[in-house]
Formats: structure tokens, C-alpha cells, sequence
């Protein structure tokens, strides 16, 4: 529903009828590529179902996921053409089968001309996922690669609700800025450890307590 957006609610009528006729809804397979930096501005992406992730590139190309938008949430990272300030190579992936709703970016840009409670919300919901990936950069800079796996295992769990998670070795790589094969042999440490368990395609937090214990 558009009136689960932030800044629905303050609009004018004529405004909430613009944003309705303008919504585009579009589907994702997981993997799939949503948006590529230098690709047409897409505009604000609002998270129906699913997942999509925010990845920055090096020079040669490696790729750390700096933000990840669940349902419910607006991924307002991809609107950076209505800000001019990233120009750092990125993309937007689905992380899972996801369900997107899209405000073109034009309109996104026209609402917030009209209307200063619009400008405020979205520029204070870009400060706080600017905040989120600088916290991820810091992360990899000055933390190690086990207090690293720690917090993102902390973190999915309390995102996705459960001990039990689906998450490729793949995925846990570039949330943490690592590579596939370190991040296999830092999970089986942990596996013997006790403080996790492996599945195909899925990780089972063990002890929970042990992961604090990394990070404090």
C-alpha cells in the first residue's frame, strides 16, 4: 500500500493522487539486477516482499553490500540522482524473489519541490542509510574478519527473526567484506566452535552468547 511511505500521509491530496498514478510496480528473481550506476535514474524503490541489497565496486571490482532494504522499507540509495552526491560505481540486486513499488524519480523530485515535509523525510531517510554504509566501510576498515562474521550473524538473525537463516557464503562475503573462500573456512571455525551449525544454503546460530562474547 503507498500509504505505508513515509511521507504519504503528508501530502495534499492532489499530491497523493500524483504518487498513486505514478507508482510502478515491478518484479525481481533472486540475483537479478535492479539498478546500475550510469543505468537511467530509477527513482525511489519501496520493498513489497523480498530483499534488495546495496553494493559498492572498487577499481577492481570488488563488491561489499553497504545496505540491504527489507519490506517495508524504501530504498532510497537508488534516488541518488535526485541528490547528485554518489558517484561511486554501484548496483542494486534482489537479494530473494522480491516485490517492488517505484516512484520515478521525476516525480520524486517534482513532490519534493512542492512540498517540504517530503524534501525533510527523504533526505533524512538518506542520512540514515548514508549513516548505515559508512558504518559497514568503518567495519571493514577497523574490525577483524571474526567480529565481523559475529555481527553479521547477529544482525540476520535478528533480521530475519530466527536461529535458523538462508544465507549463501556468497552473500555473507560481501556484507562483510571478505571473499567466498575466507569466509567458508572462518564458518567452519565457528561450526567447530559450537557456536554455529552449517545447511545447504543455510546457517543455525547456536549460541548466541558466543557471538557477544566476539564482539565485546
Amino acid at each position: 500500500m503507498n500509504q505505508d511511505i513515509a511521507f504519504y500521509s503528508y501530502l495534499t491530496p492532489e499530491q497523493q493522487d500524483l504518487l498513486n498514478r505514478s507508482m510502478q510496480t515491478a518484479t525481481y528473481r533472486k540475483g537479478q539486477m535492479v539498478h546500475r550506476h550510469g543505468d537511467v535514474c530509477v527513482g525511489m524503490i519501496f520493498v513489497r516482499k523480498g530483499r534488495l541489497a546495496f553494493s559498492a565496486l572498487s577499481e577492481e571490482g570488488r563488491e561489499v553490500t553497504i545496505f540491504r532494504a527489507d519490506p517495508g522499507q524504501t530504498c532510497i540509495l537508488s534516488a541518488a540522482c535526485v541528490f547528485r552526491v554518489i558517484e561511486t560505481e554501484s548496483h542494486i540486486t534482489a537479494e530473494v524473489n522480491t516485490e517492488v513499488a517505484i516512484l520515478p524519480a521525476m516525480i520524486l523530485s517534482q513532490l519534493m519541490n512542492q512540498n517540504p515535509d517530503v524534501e525533510r523525510i527523504v533526505y533524512k531517510q538518506a542520512t540514515m542509510q548514508y549513516s548505515e554504509a559508512l558504518k559497514t566501510l568503518q567495519q571493514i576498515v577497523f574490525f577483524s574478519l571474526e567480529k565481523r562474521l559475529a555481527m553479521f550473524l547477529r544482525d540476520e538473525k535478528v533480521r530475519q527473526k530466527s536461529l535458523v537463516f538462508s544465507v549463501t557464503h556468497e552473500q555473507i562475503a560481501r556484507c562483510i567484506g571478505s571473499s567466498r573462500e575466507v569466509v567458508t573456512r572462518m564458518l567452519k571455525q565457528f561450526s567447530d566452535r559450537g557456536i554455529v551449525s552449517l545447511g545447504r544454503g543455510t546457517v543455525t546460530v547456536l549460541n548466541p552468547d558466543a557471538l557477544e562474547d566476539i564482539l565485546l
